[in-house]
């Protein structure tokens, strides 16, 4: 039984006047009324607690949620009761590709041009240790993709998951904030190193348009300086959907301050990944999967059934 569609937040135009992010809430508002048919709490998009700790909030095989409560065991509403964040979606992504790699294989080498030879390890949420010695901050992967290259060489693909998010602002006080000031700190040091930016566009990659996306990449070009003996490759890989035009248009633009891109830096939408997730589809088991990552994320793609 379809449940109330719920409460909606009137200021969504007001931080994205695309429409998108007001459409996306909607969108997971009435996935959790019609296919999920349980009550929302707060706002539509909000599963209330005892759904929410049922896990209604991934995809229900693959073991998702059990990696989900290994990983994060205790209570979190962003993660385990927010169907609008992002901070759920790489569970839902990638988990299940853990039990077939050869299938991951063919995925990704749609967007790696044929340059993986086998995948050896996917991680939700990464980030190197000790943090010292990378970029020493909070930067992490939300997820993050071992692989040996068809030359032999080992790589790492560094995954970035969004759905409605814009800009972020930068914190007064933060670390963040003291590093993207220092021209003599870890950042810059780095990007000087990796030889993939013009100093020139240095405060334009410090702007909130681009800091995440440039930290991202900042951070696996780091761990090529300090693990050479581990890392050959690396490749910064940001997920969003084609309607979120902010990454559409800062992605494109991000791509302008490379010196040179050589798949370093690849903007992939959740229409194209799922594309490539259907043009190698082992069986029906992943078909569902496919089918629910198509009502659940692609806004105005549920269906009335």
């Amino acid at each position: 039984m379809n449940q109330d569609i719920g409460k909606q937040y009137d200021k969504d135009y007001r931080t994205d006047r695309s429409g998108f992010l007001a459409r996306a809430r909607w969108h997971q508002s009435a996935f959790r009324a019609r296919k999920l048919a349980v009550p929302f709490d707060d706002y539509g998009n909000y599963l209330q607690q005892a759904d929410a700790e049922k896990g209604f909030n991934f995809y229900d095989d693959f073991d998702i949620f059990k990696a989900v409560k290994d990983r994060y065991p205790n209570y979190s509403k962003p993660l385990y009761a927010n169907m609008l964040r992002s901070e759920h979606i790489p569970f839902n992504l990638f988990i299940p590709f853990m039990t077939d790699y050869k299938y991951a294989v063919n995925v990704f080498n749609v967007m790696l041009n044929g340059t993986i030879g086998s995948i050896d390890r996917i991680k939700i949420e990464y980030a190197p240790s000790p943090s010292s010695k990378y970029l020493n901050d909070r930067t992490s992967f939300d997820a993050c993709i071992w692989y040996t290259h068809v030359n032999g060489k080992k790589g790492v693909i560094g995954v970035e998951v969004k759905y409605t998010e814009h800009d972020y602002p930068l914190k007064a006080g933060s670390t963040e904030e003291g590093k993207i000031e220092d021209r003599q700190s870890i950042y810059y040091k780095t990007a000087l190193h990796c030889g993939l930016f013009d100093p020139e566009h240095f405060n334009k990659l410090a702007s909130d348009r681009f800091r995440q996306i440039w930290r991202n990449q900042l951070l696996g070009e780091r761990m090529l300086i300090v693990d050479p003996e581990k890392y050959n490759h690396f490749h910064s890989l940001t997920i969003y959907p084609e309607g979120n035009l902010h990454f559409v248009e800062a992605s494109k633009d991000y791509l302008q301050l490379l010196i040179s891109n050589n798949l370093k830096f690849l903007p992939v939408t959740y229409e194209s990944f799922l594309q490539a997730c259907q043009r190698f589809l082992p069986d029906q088991r992943f078909q569902k999967w496919i089918d629910y990552l198509r009502e659940r994320y692609i806004v105005d793609q549920l269906s009335d059934d």
